[in-house]
């Protein structure tokens, strides 16, 4: 049974290790298994489990205060592992006992979940997924694409969408949970982006892959119904990565400007009005990124309006994410140029922050929705044009 422990007292432990290792891994561009290692033998990785079910039952708000310190130190191990616990967060909300096993894979033998949702030609439309669930006895054989797979190469569970079409033809979408296999997946394009470059995040193509009935999450043409009200544990979780980038960079900005001198000055550059000014600007950025996360975090989530709870989930990570973003800007602007060196994290920060602004949903679709949602606009509403 997974021990019941602090886990923001657990991730600042884990977080400075990774801080150490993190830019050899940015550099290379290679996935941190050693790091997914110290998440799994510390219990990290079982904290969303639920208690029941031998794990950590850890609340929304101690995954997202851990995730933000995880991430000060290496935010691509946080993004990676952040598929896998808030899949088990949101598995556990929405598919309750049905996935058990897969609960007692993970604490009993540190079973890693990748999310594979996005589809190239998909975008972040998941519930209408272009991979193929054929039934055939005993299961299905799935067939299709999918891109950014984070967490993939330390992977032993997958968590994947598919359609079958039902009796009209309509296409039904589907969730699955399937242990990794060796036959039916393979990588058709390895991750090597400028930012998040250690989550892993692997194109596949899958050629019949087999997943069981036992399998299936939620049942046949549940999953948008799933994801809306479960979205919570996902997108709060994610904007505590950004968050916890944001406040890493404000911090290392500080320390170094408390210590940096130029030779025109008679102290450090910390007294210059422009740098106080730009690093006021951080603070109230990164608090209004905190503020916003963490009433979305304490929010009554209980038997939401399943699109409106999604719309408002998914406007606050857009506006957490988006001032983020701000911050690490900022950042390299109180540093100068020595702020896009190697050797400096802010430029690490900097990608690794750009990322969060592509999170589906999109800033347009999110904005619009959301829009529509105050005014009392039907967010489906076919246009009417005037003659």
């Amino acid at each position: 049974m997974a021990e019941r422990r602090d886990y923001v007292a657990l991730a600042t432990e884990l977080a400075q290790k990774f801080a150490e290792r993190a830019d050899a891994h940015d550099v290379d561009g290679t996935f941190p298994h050693e790091n997914l290692a110290d998440l799994v033998n510390t219990g990290y990785s079982a904290m969303t489990v639920p208690a029941e079910h031998g794990g950590g039952g850890a609340t929304l708000e101690e995954l997202c205060k851990a995730q933000q310190i995880l991430a000060g130190g290496c935010a691509s191990t946080a993004f990676a592992i952040n598929m896998h616990i808030h899949g088990l967060a949101m598995l556990a909300a929405v598919a309750g006992d049905q996935c058990a096993w897969a609960y007692r894979k993970v604490v009993d033998e540190g079973a890693v979940i990748a999310g594979g949702f996005s589809e190239p030609g998909v975008g972040g439309n998941w519930w209408h997924p272009g991979t193929v669930a054929t039934p055939v006895p005993g299961g299905y054989r799935l067939t299709g694409r999918k891109s950014f797979f984070t967490g993939y190469p330390g992977a032993s569970l997958l968590f994947l969408s598919a359609v079958r079409p039902d009796e009209r033809g309509v296409p039904q979408p589907l969730a699955f949970l399937v242990p990794k296999p060796e036959e039916g997946v393979t990588v058709s394009a390895e991750w090597d982006a400028a930012g998040m470059r250690a989550t892993g995040s692997h194109s596949l193509s899958i050629d019949g892959m087999f997943a069981g009935d036992e399998h299936l999450v939620g049942g046949v043409g549940n999953l948008p119904l799933l994801f809306m009200s479960g979205v919570h544990w996902a997108w709060c979780s994610f904007a505590s990565v950004f968050v916890g980038i944001a406040r890493a960079a404000l911090d290392h900005v500080v320390a170094v400007q408390r210590e940096r001198r130029l030779n025109v000055l008679d102290r450090t550059v910390a007294h210059l009005p422009g740098v106080q000014f730009a690093v006021a600007d951080m603070v109230t950025k990164v608090a209004a990124a905190e503020a916003h996360l963490y009433a979305a975090v304490r929010a009554d989530h209980g038997n939401p309006d399943p699109l409106a709870h999604y719309i408002d989930m998914s406007l606050m990570k857009t506006s957490v994410c988006s001032l983020a973003h701000e911050v690490v800007t900022l950042a390299l602007r109180v540093q100068g140029g020595s702020g896009l060196l190697r050797k400096s994290p802010l430029q690490r920060f900097y990608r690794d922050a750009a990322a969060g602004l592509l999170v589906p949903p999109g800033l347009d679709t999110t904005y619009e929705w959301a829009g529509k949602q105050a005014l009392d606009i039907p967010i489906f509403e076919e246009p009417r044009w005037a003659s």
